[in-house]
């Protein structure tokens, strides 16, 4: 048995032998929270991946609460105005967070970011994760990931990546891949996924760096070719093509597509608490497991100190990244 499916039903057994999955409401209103609406702030549009999350989770947790859960999205900035807004929120457990990965990027490339998300939030739980896939165009005679680095070795800034923005966590993992492999690939920097997708499947740029969703189809039809992916488990639709670490790339390995939950700093304990075991409910309700899986991400339940953790070590890939682009 892994880990995770250990945590998920050890959190199950022990919500079932108290009653906790059918009389949570009531807890929670006898313990004087929530009392009202709970918002989740989402750092970008509707649509985006934090927020189609958001929305799977907001169900469950609003059952387990007694009290409306809505989604708010407070997009722009690089997801600073949705972070703004969270941080200073009254820490009473009614206003959330609901980040991606790419919160820690905009903390060192942000010209005046509000805050550093490490240590000016409350981390309750990771809700998924997933890697970043490599995959190049075809038309280049590169076939896997060997064929790809012996070639940007013997012919440097040869071929050109895309990332959707300058400074973004992306961006960031190119800058490390690129230093760890010690290849030197040129950035193009676009403001959406979708013109990068274009601009690969025309070999205007040759390589592309994503989540697995985005190139999938076009692996699939034989228009891109996969190289590699990040994260600690094979890919979730190619696990033939190798992981970071197997092709000697530890750090690129530890570059993650997670989304996770937060609180205002300061939030009590015993409220956190709450709004955890909600997130965990939701991560073990199967309709909210089915339609994460279904975006290709993993169901996540670390603990509060380890998700703190992950932040930690994280932070200090992306604080070193945005100094190759800086300097």
């Amino acid at each position: 048995m892994s880990i995770t499916t250990f945590k998920r039903r050890t959190f199950l057994a022990g919500m079932a032998a108290t009653g906790g999955l059918l009389a949570a409401p009531h807890v929670a209103r006898a313990q004087s929270y929530a009392t009202r609406p709970v918002r989740i702030i989402v750092q970008n549009a509707a649509g985006g991946s934090n927020d189609t999350l958001a929305r799977f989770v907001a169900p469950t947790m609003e059952e387990y609460l007694g009290q409306p859960v809505i989604v708010e999205n407070r997009p722009g900035a690089a997801g600073n105005i949705g972070f703004h807004a969270a941080m200073t929120a009254k820490p009473d457990g009614h206003t959330l967070l609901c980040s991606s990965v790419a919160i820690l990027a905009a903390a060192h490339t942000s010209d005046n970011p509000p805050g550093n998300p490490v240590t000016d939030l409350e981390h309750i739980t990771q809700l998924a994760d997933g890697p970043f896939r490599f995959a190049i165009n075809p038309a280049n005679g590169i076939s896997n990931f060997d064929e790809f680095l012996a070639h940007m070795r013997a012919n440097p800034g040869s071929l050109r990546h895309g990332t959707p923005g300058f400074g973004g966590n992306i961006h960031l993992l190119a800058e490390i891949f690129k230093d760890r492999a010690g290849i030197d690939m040129p950035a193009v920097h676009y403001n959406a996924v979708g013109n990068i997708l274009t601009d690969l499947l025309g070999n205007e740029i040759q390589v592309g760096i994503t989540g697995p969703h985005h190139t999938k189809p076009y692996i699939e039809s034989g228009q891109l070719v996969p190289l590699m992916t990040t994260g600690p488990r094979p890919d979730p639709n190619f696990p033939e093509i190798p992981t970071a670490a197997d092709v000697g790339l530890p750090d690129v390995q530890d570059f993650r597509n997670w989304f996770g939950l937060h609180a205002p700093k300061n939030t009590p304990q015993d409220i956190l608490d709450q709004v955890y075991n909600a997130a965990q409910a939701a991560l073990t309700n199967p309709d909210v497991v089915k339609g994460i899986e279904a975006n290709n991400f993993v169901v996540m339940d670390t603990s509060p100190a380890e998700f703190a953790a992950a932040m930690k070590s994280e932070d200090a890939l992306y604080a070193e990244a945005a100094g190759l682009i800086q300097g």
